[in-house]
C-alpha cells in the first residue's frame, strides 16, 4: 500500500457512520451493519445506531444489544423525541460533532442508503470534498431547475445519502432548519452559502419517495429572497472565516477611497483587516502602513509596515506626522471609543493630510421598512453586522467627524452591494448597471438610498490632542 493511500486511510478513519431507525426497524438495521464489510470497516472510527423507543428508559431492541455486544466498532443510542427526518440528522451531526470526527454520514437501513456504496463517497471526501451526494444515475427530478436558482450543479437533491465535513457542519446553524424531508435541501444551501466544496458521485440508490421537488424549490426561492433582504432567516446566516472582502464595483467604498488617494502617497490603513487596500494601493505607487488587532501572518504582504493593536486603546505605533491620508474604512462603527480613536487619527496626520472614513447608513429604505413590519435583525455581515456596537444615519455621522476637530470637505455615497446581493463576480454587465443606476439615485437623496457614507476630511486644528 503506498504512503499516499496510508494518508488516505487515516483520514478516512476519523469518519462515523450513523444508521438511524425506530426500534420496528432492529433487523433491518442489524442487516445493514451486516452489510458494512471489512475493509469500509477499516475506514470508519465508529458505527452508530440511532434507534427511536416509544418512552425514556425504554433499552434498544434485544437484537441490536446482542450485536453491539459483539461488535466492537458498534454503539448504541436511543431517541426518545421519535425526531422526522431532519430531526433525526441533526442529533446525528450533533453527535458527529461533539465526539470530535472529521467526517459524517448518515444511512437509513434500506436501498436509499446501500452501505456498498460509501466508499466511493468516502474517496470523495478525501480528495477534498466538504459534501459529497449520492446522486442517482441519470436522474435529477427537478434538480436542474433547483439549480438554475442557486447557481450549482447539484447532482441529485433527492438523495439524503451524503457525506459531511464536520469541520463545514461546525459553521452552518443547521439546528435551524426543519426536522422533514426539507432539511437536506436548507443544508445544501447552507453549504453553498458557505462556500464549501461539494461533491457528487453516481451511484446505485433508490428513489426516496418523501422526497417533494415543489418543498425543495420553494426552499430555495427562500433563500433568494433573504439574500434580496426581503425575508430574514437565522438559519442562512453562517460563520464565514473572514467576513471582510474587496468590492470592485465603482460605487463601493473600497474603490471610491482607492480613487481618492494620490499616487505616491503614504496612507495609514486604521482596522486593515487582512490588507484589502494594500495590494491595488501598491499599483498606484502607494505604500500603505496597516493597524489592526489580528495576527501579523494573516495580514497582507503588500504591507509596508503592519502594527497588531486594538483600536479600543489610544493608538501608540512608532510613526511621526507623515501620513498623506489616514483611512478608516467601515471601522468606526465596530469601536466604542470613537471620539479617542480619531483624535489618534490627527496625531499622525500631515498638517496638510486628509481622512478617509465610512460607514454604513442605519437610515437607508429597507431598514425603515423592516422597522415599520417589526424586523431588526442582526447577522454576520452588512449594515447591521453583529459587531456593530454603533450606528449612524448622515447626520450623526457627519456631526461625529466634526466633533473630532475635522472639516469634513467631500461627501461620497455608496449604493446597495450589488455584486454581494447576486454574488457576482463584479464582472456582471447587467449587475453594473443595476448598481450605476441606483449610485445616481444615492445621489440624489443619501440620507434615503446610501448604502454609505465615504467622508474626505481636513483636521480642523492641527492642536496635539493631549494623552491620557
Amino acid at each position: 500500500m503506498s504512503p499516499s493511500t496510508n494518508s488516505s486511510r487515516e483520514r478516512a478513519a476519523r469518519t462515523v457512520a450513523v444508521f438511524v431507525g425506530d426500534a420496528a426497524d432492529a433487523p433491518a438495521l442489524v442487516r445493514a451493519v451486516a452489510r458494512v464489510g471489512a475493509e469500509m470497516r477499516a475506514r470508519l472510527a465508529e458505527l452508530t445506531v440511532l434507534v427511536g423507543v416509544e418512552r425514556e428508559g425504554q433499552e434498544p431492541p434485544a437484537e441490536l444489544r446482542e450485536l453491539a455486544a459483539r461488535d466492537a466498532l458498534l454503539r448504541l443510542h436511543v431517541d426518545v423525541r421519535r425526531y422526522g427526518h431532519g430531526g433525526r440528522r441533526k442529533m446525528a451531526y450533533e453527535y458527529a460533532l461533539g465526539h470530535g470526527f472529521e467526517h459524517v454520514v448518515v444511512l437509513r437501513p434500506d436501498e436509499r442508503h446501500p452501505p456498498e456504496q460509501l466508499g466511493a463517497l468516502l474517496d470523495a471526501a478525501d480528495a477534498g470534498a466538504e459534501l459529497v451526494i449520492a446522486a442517482r444515475r441519470g436522474h435529477s427530478q427537478g434538480g436542474g431547475l433547483i439549480n438554475r436558482v442557486l447557481g450549482l450543479d447539484v447532482g441529485d437533491y433527492t438523495s439524503p445519502y451524503r457525506v459531511l465535513s464536520c469541520a463545514a457542519l461546525r459553521r452552518v446553524p443547521f439546528h435551524q432548519n426543519s426536522d422533514g424531508r426539507e432539511f437536506d435541501t436548507e443544508l445544501v444551501i447552507q453549504l453553498r452559502a458557505l462556500g464549501a466544496r461539494m461533491a457528487s458521485v453516481e451511484s446505485d440508490v433508490k428513489l426516496d419517495p418523501a422526497f417533494s421537488p415543489i418543498g425543495a424549490l420553494r426552499v430555495a426561492l427562500g433563500y433568494r429572497a433573504h439574500q434580496l433582504h426581503l425575508t430574514r432567516r437565522g438559519q442562512w446566516f453562517v460563520d464565514h472565516d473572514v467576513h471582510y472582502t474587496l468590492k470592485s464595483h465603482d460605487s463601493s467604498s473600497h474603490m471610491q477611497v482607492l480613487e481618492a488617494i494620490r499616487p505616491g502617497s503614504l496612507v495609514l490603513d486604521l482596522g486593515c483587516s487582512q490588507g484589502l487596500l494594500a495590494a491595488p494601493l501598491a499599483e498606484k505607487g502607494v505604500q500603505v502602513v496597516g493597524v489592526d488587532v489580528r495576527e501579523p501572518a494573516s495580514v497582507s504582504l503588500a504591507l509596508a509596515r503592519y502594527y497588531q493593536r486594538d483600536l479600543e486603546q489610544p493608538l501608540e505605533i512608532p510613526e511621526g506626522r507623515v501620513f498623506d491620508y489616514v483611512v478608516c474604512s467601515d471601522v468606526i462603527e465596530h469601536v466604542i471609543h470613537r471620539p479617542e480613536l480619531l483624535a489618534s487619527v490627527r496625531r499622525y496626520l500631515k498638517p496638510d493630510g486628509r481622512l478617509l472614513i465610512s460607514t454604513p447608513n442605519i437610515a437607508i429604505w429597507f431598514y425603515r421598512l423592516s422597522l415599520l413590519v417589526g424586523r431588526f435583525e442582526y447577522g454576520p455581515r452588512g449594515v447591521l453586522d453583529e459587531t456593530h456596537v454603533h450606528l449612524f444615519t448622515r447626520a450623526t455621522f457627519r456631526r461625529e467627524v466634526e466633533n473630532a476637530a475635522f472639516r469634513i470637505v467631500r461627501e461620497r455615497v455608496t449604493a446597495l452591494p450589488f455584486e454581494v446581493v447576486f454574488e457576482s463576480t463584479g464582472r456582471s454587465g447587467a449587475v453594473r448597471a443595476i448598481a450605476s443606476s441606483y449610485h445616481a439615485l444615492a445621489r440624489l437623496w443619501p440620507e434615503m438610498f446610501a448604502y454609505q457614507f465615504l467622508l474626505e476630511a481636513e483636521a480642523a486644528t492641527l492642536l496635539e490632542p493631549e494623552k491620557r
